[in-house]
């Protein structure tokens, strides 16, 4: 699947850093709250920051995850749905389906990935913290520990409250800023498999891949 996520970000000031050992607890914290959830569904906003021509491109989308590699991003011209076995991906300004095999590759960077296995793919530090509201978020940088990941970096700013993401920031191999404002988290409201289906709209281009 591919990703819909400047250097002033890259220059994010560190108010301070603190022991890995306190970042990899947050992280297995993290972890463990999501391992306990079976469903959870969010809203977003993407801004995605192009290196080779400096443009920017801004979204807002909906997230619905469910344990076995299924989850469904609506987006504004986009729709990507997966069943753990099936991938529709559905561009709305091509009016095209695209239907492809789901490929788990640990190497990608996928919703799925970004809530399993934290521990095992990832070295944590803590850079700061930042005000959000009524709460402190504590800001992670994440470092993949295989160099052939599709990406640097990854931030993301949990709050150690309810441990959860409410922002995420992916700096991937080609130098694009992908940067994720999460919403409006719901855990474990019964989201039906046939969220995890996409039935292609009358007159739209069907690509079969598989």
């Amino acid at each position: 699947m591919r990703k819909l996520l400047l250097m002033v970000l890259l220059l994010f000031p560190i108010v301070s850093v603190y022991a890995d050992d306190d970042a990899e607890s947050i992280v297995s914290s993290l972890q463990k709250k999501y391992d306990d959830v079976k469903d959870i569904s969010i809203s977003f906003v993407q801004n995605v920051q192009f290196a080779v021509t400096q443009n920017t491109q801004t979204f807002s989308g909906t997230l619905v995850m469910k344990k076995g590699n299924k989850y469904r991003i609506e987006m504004e011209q986009q729709t990507i749905v997966t069943d753990g076995t099936t991938v529709w991906t559905f561009n709305k300004a091509n009016n095209q389906v695209f239907i492809d095999k789901y490929k788990s590759d640990p190497q990608s960077f996928s919703p799925d990935k970004i809530l399993t296995n934290l521990p095992d793919n990832y070295t944590a530090a803590i850079l700061g913290k930042e005000k959000h509201g009524d709460h402190d978020l504590t800001i992670l940088k994440l470092l993949p520990k295989k160099s052939r990941m599709n990406m640097k970096w990854m931030k993301v700013w949990v709050d150690t409250d309810s441990w959860t993401m409410k922002k995420i920031q992916v700096f991937d191999a080609s130098e694009n800023l992908w940067t994720y404002d999460v919403n409006d988290v719901r855990m474990d409201t019964g989201i039906a498999d046939t969220q995890f289906h996409f039935d292609a709209p009358a007159g739209v281009d069907v690509i079969d891949l598989r």
